[in-house]
């Protein structure tokens, strides 16, 4: 039997963590939720997930700074971070992403479809590595 894939899903919007989720548990991931960057953080700690997707902006601690934490920590440093986002990130923003070592980022407008298709490709990548 195949082992199940663990998405760790960190958004502070419940409709979004809701639609998201479905989704990607219709698609046979396991998902598990946070709903800020620093319960995402421990979230991942506890539950090592195969991937995280991370919304950028949340109280408490944003997405940025909690990826930045989570590639410094042992526990959690090799677990690939996608970012979800509504709006189009700055150029200060995308080189920060970009020295985190993220594996993508995602528009929250994207159709179902294409979430499922690029969560595939970042674990397929993985596989490979």
């Amino acid at each position: 039997m195949e082992k199940k894939v663990h998405i760790l899903l960190v958004d502070d919007d419940e409709i979004i963590r809701r639609f998201f989720g479905s989704k990607l548990a219709a698609a046979g991931y396991e998902v598990i939720y946070g709903e800020d960057g620093n319960e995402g953080r421990e979230m991942a700690r506890r539950f090592q997930p195969d991937l995280v997707l991370m919304d950028i902006n949340m109280p408490v601690m944003d997405g940025i700074k909690a990826s930045s934490m989570m590639k410094d920590e042992k526990e959690t440093s090799n677990i690939p971070i996608i970012f979800l986002s509504n709006e189009d990130l700055s150029i200060e923003e995308e080189k920060v992403i970009k020295e985190l070592g993220v594996s993508g980022c995602i528009q929250k407008g994207v159709e179902p479809e294409e979430l499922i298709d690029y969560v595939k490709k970042a674990l397929a990548n993985l596989a490979e590595k």
